[in-house]
């Protein structure tokens, strides 16, 4: 009998096991040539993610390591990490497992192929001797650099003040940079129209910089130009606040002003830094003063609500660069923006301009915000950005950025990767919140395909790593193509049903029609906790997991926003 009882334990604890091993999974996995070029660099995604979980990663190179999992949502993303001797292809093994039980496997070979940076610098020779001395000063202004590699055309890039540029062939291979267009207004030193450097022997050493030195032409006209943020909410220290940055592409400076209106639903509170302004019903005009390609400046205006705000509403601003007479391209001028209300803000979040809905083939900018809540100091930060693959990757422009960093793009799992790296950004901790520095952001833009067809909807996050700390992931943004509006849809707008309320296990939610394309779980501090598509007229949500309290459903499609409380028992 006692033998039985034992055989039934065991066969109980092998049934656990398989039920568990369909729970916990690799979902995908893949190792890439770091940044660095000297070390290979990871993702790996768990699914079903339980505590006590280890990842074994087994290089290929008859070395390996472990990883603690952190476990979010039910998921995890790991990046291991690894440096090779020498250059080869390798098969690489994942193994997730605790300690008693060994869930699931990846195998798959690895090309490590090592590279070199070649870091590419330009300056403004203020004092015109074609020395690059302290009286010169980094240029933030666009230009165009062919790239000739072993006397072979290769690539045309288009860099501001510093490009960090990816170099791959066997040491001694030459390359040629030459500054083809220039920043406007600007012309290079006679003897520096052309940098020149040579990839080291493997395993390099630091790479000495390479740069240009710049100085003012006879040309004259200015192109200014202004990017913005705005978060409108109900709490916390990002709500309601505009960040303009205000830039010139020309090498002279311009005097300028800045308009920010705000609408009805605020009223001005305050500039940083501080600056001369009007305040004329719901806008503000203040003077930024004279901006060129070497001193951008950025602004953050406070405003206040006149009343509580509703989430899931939509608030509306708009942000102006004078003079716009005579500006050589005065379509970047102007931004509107279209902003949800949220109960509060994360410090580390992505949004997308336009919001909504976009066509096919549209310049989309998204904008990566990132801070430093830790008690010490981030000396290294880095940003990983899978691109949907409804995004064009050739079309990815590097744009404005608080810290100089370095970019480089991968393929993991048959997606593409910007990898955003911040080297020692000595970013401080949350005790300077009221000096506005522990704070960071970068920019970029990139193309929706060309291809994609009505009813595609492009989403995107990020994930945030400070120093060796676990990852940050962001919230996610979403662009749409719309679906062709009938008049069925019109009617769907009018009509939503939540039940039951409160909830317990699960929810409904009945639209009419194709008026919403997906919903989101927001608890009161308005952190996102779920979102999924609306892919029929009656959606289940489960809800079990939710701690009992109030929450808000948010629904977004072409029938706009529209956000519901309800209670979770």
């Amino acid at each position: 009998m006692k033998k039985t009882f034992y055989l039934c334990l065991l066969g109980m604890l092998m049934l656990f096991g398989r039920n568990a091993a369909r729970a916990q999974s690799i979902t995908t996995a893949q190792m890439f040539v770091d940044s660095s070029c000297m070390s290979s660099s990871g993702v790996v995604n768990i699914t079903g993610c339980i505590s006590g979980l280890k990842l074994l990663s087994y290089y290929g190179d008859g070395t390996m390591d472990s990883l603690t999992i952190f476990c979010m949502s039910g998921g995890a993303t790991l990046t291991p990490a690894h440096v090779y001797a020498t250059a080869g292809t390798y098969t690489v093994k994942h193994v997730l497992k605790n300690n008693f039980t060994r869930f699931d496997s990846a195998i798959y070979s690895h090309e490590f192929i090592p590279c070199s940076h070649i870091w590419l610098e330009a300056w403004a020779d203020l004092n015109s001797n074609c020395v690059l001395d302290a009286a010169d000063h980094g240029i933030v202004a666009p230009g165009l650099i062919r790239v000739d590699s072993a006397g072979v055309p290769v690539d045309t890039i288009p860099a501001y003040c510093s490009y960090d540029y990816r170099a791959y062939g066997p040491p001694g291979t030459i390359y040629k940079f030459t500054a083809v267009v220039p920043p406007a207004g600007m012309v290079s030193c006679p003897s520096m129209d052309v940098i020149y450097d040579t990839i080291p022997m493997f395993p390099s050493t630091v790479h000495i910089p390479k740069y240009w030195l710049l100085q003012c032409g006879s040309a004259s006209g200015f192109d200014l130009g202004i990017s913005a943020t705005f978060r409108p909410a109900n709490a916390g220290p990002l709500a309601n606040r505009a960040d303009i940055l205000v830039y010139n592409s020309a090498c002279t400076g311009t005097a300028t002003t800045v308009k920010f209106e705000f609408g009805p639903k605020f009223s001005y509170t305050s500039i940083t830094p501080a600056a001369s302004h009007t305040v004329v019903g719901t806008s503000v005009l203040f003077d930024a003063g004279t901006i060129s390609s070497t001193t951008p400046k950025m602004f953050t205006v406070k405003v206040t609500p006149v009343a509580a705000l509703t989430i899931g509403d939509t608030v509306n601003t708009k942000y102006t660069v004078l003079p716009t007479t005579s500006d050589t391209y005065p379509a970047n001028n102007i931004v509107v923006r279209c902003d949800t209300v949220r109960a509060a803000y994360d410090p580390n979040q992505k949004s997308v301009t336009p919001t909504g809905n976009i066509t096919a083939g549209q310049r989309l900018e998204y904008l990566l915000e990132f801070e430093n809540t830790g008690t010490d100091t981030a000396y290294n930060i880095h940003i990983m950005d899978t691109l949907s693959n409804y995004l064009d990757v050739s079309t990815m422009v590097r744009g404005a950025s608080t810290h100089t960093y370095m970019v480089s793009t991968m393929t993991s799992g048959g997606s593409n990767i910007l990898k955003f790296d911040f080297p020692n950004i000595l970013l401080p901790d949350t005790t300077h919140h009221a000096d506005e520095i522990c704070r960071g952001m970068v920019t970029f833009t990139i193309n929706a395909k060309t291809t994609l067809t009505p009813g595609t909807t492009i989403a995107n996050r990020v994930g945030i790593y400070f120093d060796v700390n676990p990852v940050v992931m962001t919230n996610t943004v979403y662009s749409k193509i719309p679906l062709p509006v009938t008049g069925v849809q019109h009617a769907a707008l009018t009509r939503v049903e939540l039940y039951p309320n409160p909830v317990s296990e699960t929810m409904n939610i009945r639209t009419d029609g194709v008026a919403y394309a997906t919903l989101t779980i927001y608890n009161m501090t308005g952190q996102a906790l779920s979102t999924q598509d609306i892919t029929k007229a009656e959606t289940t949500v489960a809800t079990g997991s939710l701690a009992p309290g109030i929450y808000y459903v948010v629904l977004k499609g072409m029938g706009g926003s529209k956000a519901i409380k309800f209670e979770k028992q």
